[in-house]
């Protein structure tokens, strides 16, 4: 009996007191399908899981007596991976080291005078190649099994386009079949992360991701009872967070509608999983938003619905193949979701080819004005390596890269292990000093306007006196300059993302133990501004922009407007005061949302529904971490006259 063994590692998941992981879902289903074959049965056994990025040493220890090892490779272990494959075919030759995942470059005609330590990779789904390489006998057989790279002495020979499982139910559960039982009892320590797919696939194509290239952009679906029994599973099984990772959750409507009941009934039956994430689908319809709206308020989730753009130029669309929803249907989403009070956010890619500094300024207005005010998320654009941008289109829009090291979670390893993802500093059409201004700039929002300092200021001056947006932040970026805390701030972000360009770090000193990275520099200003009690500081600076620029505004309407706002940004320093009743001689959210007549006494619940004894450090981690669901910032609800 051959010893098979899996390499899947990542970084600890989360704030640091949760000790939480996930478990190798991706090699544990290879495995899973294997082993259904009596010719595996008879021939292998499973030996050990690599799930967390131990010393190499000892996680080259329990790897060193495989016949077979297969590593699932991404951006967030590449380097451990080849590290550690590099030293296991050093202390066992004969090992058979197999590699998978989206990272291998596959399109490389020499990939095995990169990687000579790697014997097979896998180009697309990993679960039939896997098995007939178990299955074969010699170098023979392995160079006729379809969508392999086989190391052939030195030389990467191809064979072909590779077979896809048209029957996901092939498959069997590796949850279901027990396959990490063992794992999950020799570290009870751990809080364990679960993956589930409830189908496979994506049916659109961007330049920018490698998700499509991997799936043969179909998408097909597991049987509804694995699905139902795998939840059933993660919380019996006491997972603490689940993360859906199909492409487009909500693709059909009505069974995922189902799903999501299960997913309610299973959190209320075991009190797991407590939280989880979900990809939802592109093109979005109200049946969406009512799934979202049931989990929230049926479910009691902390989430909320992400509706995908990118961008919103036609020109940079048409570059990257992508196809949004119309503007009046993105709008209607919108809607729905700040009247049903769910947490929207839209994802924006900085660096895309074919956007400029004013279609990017102007995506950010563009959202303000179709309705999404508090969850814009920026991305650096990545240069993933299977993708058509970094292939194909890099060399025709002049992309530059740069290698960071700081752009992952938790990705703290020195030396040849450190884990780093390229990403976009300049484009033909973004020069590095316009990708600065660029990023400088969605700091700048997102600090004023998305995390919600300045937000129902604009949005009011915008109706009430025509103040278009992009008036109003063009004045106030140059107002702030001239606050010494403030401008302070606008030279850290420029000093640090300029740090991330030449050096692959920002090199950022911690704020409240927390560790600021590239990810999350856009978000720094409002952690400083709780961490060294800057709140009222800023509030006064903002007064004086309004007065100074907005002077006509009637006194008695601005100074409840003023008031409105200052109560919707949590300070951290009155959070014990949620929730609270407020009344307004003016109804701003009948005004700002329907168009309403302002002139009405309305009063205004005011709630912040988090845990009031959060210490001062974790209230500055969830600002990132739950920015998703709008954490630091109130719920407001009217209440009926």
């Amino acid at each position: 009996m051959k010893k098979v063994s899996f390499v899947n590692p990542n970084f600890q998941q989360g704030p640091k007191e949760f000790n939480a992981y996930y478990l190798p879902y991706s090699v544990g289903v290879i495995w899973s399908y294997a082993y259904q074959f009596d010719t595996i049965k008879q021939n292998y056994y499973l030996g050990d899981f690599v799930w967390r990025r131990d010393p190499i040493e000892q996680s080259l220890d329990l790897l060193k007596d495989c016949a077979v090892v297969g590593f699932s490779t991404y951006i967030w272990n590449k380097q451990y991976n080849n590290v550690l494959a590099r030293e296991l075919k050093k202390a066992n030759p004969e090992c058979l080291i197999v590699f998978g995942g989206p990272e291998p470059p596959i399109e490389d005609p020499n990939f095995f005078e990169r990687f000579p330590y790697i014997d097979i990779a896998i180009k697309q789904e990993g679960e039939i190649s896997f098995r007939k390489i178990l299955e074969s006998q010699s170098k023979d057989e392995l160079l006729k099994i379809k969508g392999l790279l086989v190391n052939v002495d030195g030389r990467t020979v191809d064979t072909g386009v590779s077979e896809r499982i048209t029957d996901l139910d092939q498959i069997p559960s590796p949850y279901l079949n027990g396959i990490f039982d063992k794992l999950m009892q020799q570290f009870p320590e751990i809080t364990w992360n679960a993956t589930l797919e409830t189908n496979r696939g994506c049916p659109y194509a961007c330049t920018f991701c490698d998700w499509g290239s991997l799936t043969y952009n179909k998408v097909k679906k597991f049987n509804l009872e694995r699905v139902f029994d795998e939840l059933e599973w993660i919380g019996k099984n006491a997972c603490d967070f689940v993360s859906i990772t199909d492409a487009n959750f909500g693709i059909f409507p009505e069974r995922d509608s189902v799903i999501a009941d299960k997913l309610i009934e299973v959190q209320k039956t075991y009190d797991n999983p407590k939280a989880y994430t979900i990809s939802w689908a592109k093109n979005q319809k109200k049946e969406i938003v009512d799934i979202v709206k049931k989990l929230i308020y049926e479910g009691g989730a902390k989430i909320g619905l992400n509706l995908s753009v990118q961008t919103l130029d036609d020109n940079t669309l048409e570059i990257i193949k992508r196809k949004n929803l119309e503007m009046n249907k993105i709008e209607e989403v919108f809607d729905l979701c700040e009247e049903n009070n769910i947490p929207l956010y839209t994802e924006l890619i900085l660096g895309l080819p074919g956007e400029t500094i004013e279609t990017w300024k102007q995506n950010f207005y563009r959202l303000y004005k179709a309705g999404n005010h508090t969850g814009i998320t920026i991305y650096q654009a990545q240069l993933l390596e299977n993708a058509e941008m970094n292939l194909v289109q890099r060399k025709e829009y002049q992309i530059e890269g740069r290698t960071v090291y700081d752009y992952l979670v938790g990705a703290y390893n020195e030396a040849e292990l450190k884990e780093g993802v390229e990403v976009v500093t300049s484009t033909r059409d973004l020069p590095p000093s316009v990708m600065l201004e660029a990023q400088v700039f969605s700091w700048f929002q997102n600090t004023f306007h998305i995390n919600g300092i300045t937000n129902y200021l604009s949005r009011f001056l915008y109706k009430y006196n025509n103040v278009e947006y992009e008036e109003f932040y063009s004045k106030l970026f140059e107002f702030i300059k001239t606050d010494e805390w403030l401008n302070s701030e606008i030279e850290r972000i420029q000093e640090h993302y300029s740090n991330w360009s030449k050096v692959g770090r920002i090199n950022h000193p911690l704020i409240q133990g927390m560790e600021i990275h590239g990810w999350n520099l856009v978000h720094s200003t409002i952690i400083n501004m709780h961490s060294e009690n800057k709140a009222e500081h800023v509030f006064s600076v903002i007064r004086k922009f309004m007065e100074t620029n907005y002077e006509n505004l009637d006194k008695k309407l601005f100074e409840q407007l003023f008031e409105f706002q200052k109560n919707y940004i949590v300070s951290y320093n009155d959070i014990k005061n949620y929730p609270k009743t407020l009344q307004f001689d003016y109804d701003f959210l009948e005004y700002i949302m329907h168009n309403g007549d302002i002139n009405n006494i309305r009063s205004f619940y005011f709630d912040f529904p988090e845990n009031k004894e959060i210490s001062l450090q974790q209230f500055c981690e969830q600002i990132f971490f739950a920015r998703r669901r709008n954490f630091g910032k109130s719920w407001v609800t009217p209440i009926k006259n």
